[in-house]
């Protein structure tokens, strides 16, 4: 069976109360209540079931108005993916862990102690959810790899994966092939998120929180501006250690390095640009790179096809 629901207009609170109550969430928009008509967040969010008892949701919104969710159904594994945008995750009392683009985090879900992710405005989100219950699971021959409840597994998407995924959002498959397709990436994201032992967020546990601190300036120096000209010796003075620690230290908090975060901070930039209806050489000016010939490769190679190739948006 596959099912999908289409919602391409602002979301309010109320909106986001119904989706509560279909996805076992509880959304909370500071400064709104439940009730109110302000938008939320404004764009798509898509809802497929490529097998039974496995739900993938796959959202790409506008952040107009911060706002955050609480779980409160139990999930014996569910897979967070985060394409573009930012967000912040905790679960119980554990340090918050900050999740980038590229990112992706198995956890399992527990209705006494519930994940918490907070969406800041002023920002392009989009995830992916893949949530299985126990008959899917255990029809796939699998348990949670999660094993305690309070621990969460971040890790890296694979490249080939993430352009997969891009890919199979953009594309016109629909129906049977659609659902076929959905369920070979959602098959490929719980293969690489099933078997974790090393995760950023239990090395993120080991860095000092004045570390952290530093850390996360120059990861916002580069989000807020990733057309400028870092430097790894500006941005080490920025975070008050080395260039070697930064580093270090970077891949460790975030699960990439320093420059490849501000690749993809970049490459999302260009993205918009081009969705705006600017040239490819436009676009790559005004994200930081000083050839197009440069753009072009590392574009295709993120996204699976070529600047050019991307229509404005209607």
């Amino acid at each position: 069976m596959n099912s999908q629901r289409v919602q391409v207009r602002p979301h309010t609170p109320r909106d986001l109360h119904a989706y509560g109550r279909r996805y076992g969430l509880d959304y909370r928009v500071p400064g709104l209540s439940s009730r109110a008509e302000t938008p939320v967040m404004r764009g798509l969010v898509r809802e497929f079931s490529p097998r039974p008892g496995m739900q993938l949701v796959a959202s790409d919104v506008e952040v107009i108005h911060d706002y955050d969710s609480r779980s409160r159904a139990a999930s014996p594994l569910s897979i967070i993916v985060l394409l573009a945008g930012r967000a912040e995750v905790a679960q119980g009392d554990e340090p918050p862990l900050r999740l980038s683009p590229g990112m992706a985090l198995s956890v399992r879900l527990e209705r006494h102690r519930g994940l918490t992710a907070c969406q800041p405005a002023g920002q392009r989100l989009r995830a992916l959810t893949l949530s299985l219950d126990e008959t899917c699971l255990a029809g796939l021959g699998m348990r949670s790899p999660v094993s305690d409840a309070s621990r969460l597994q971040a890790w890296r998407l694979p490249e080939a994966l993430s352009q997969g995924l891009e890919q199979a959002l953009a594309g016109s498959l629909a129906g049977a092939a659609q659902r076929l397709l959905l369920e070979g990436l959602s098959l490929q994201l719980l293969a690489h998120g099933a078997d974790l032992d090393v995760s950023p967020a239990s090395s993120t546990a080991r860095l000092a929180p004045q570390e952290c601190r530093r850390l996360e300036r120059v990861r916002d120096a580069l989000h807020h501006d990733p057309a400028g000209k870092h430097r790894l010796a500006a941005l080490a003075e920025l975070a008050a250690m080395s260039p070697a620690s930064l580093r270090r230290k970077f891949q460790a908090a975030f699960g990439q390095s320093v420059f490849d975060y501000l690749r993809e901070c970049r490459l999302t930039l260009a993205h918009d640009y081009l969705r705006q209806g600017h040239s490819v050489q436009q676009a790559a000016h005004f994200s930081g790179y000083r050839h197009a010939s440069n753009f072009t490769t590392a574009f295709r190679r993120r996204f699976g096809y070529a600047p050019s190739s991307l229509p404005p948006a209607t």
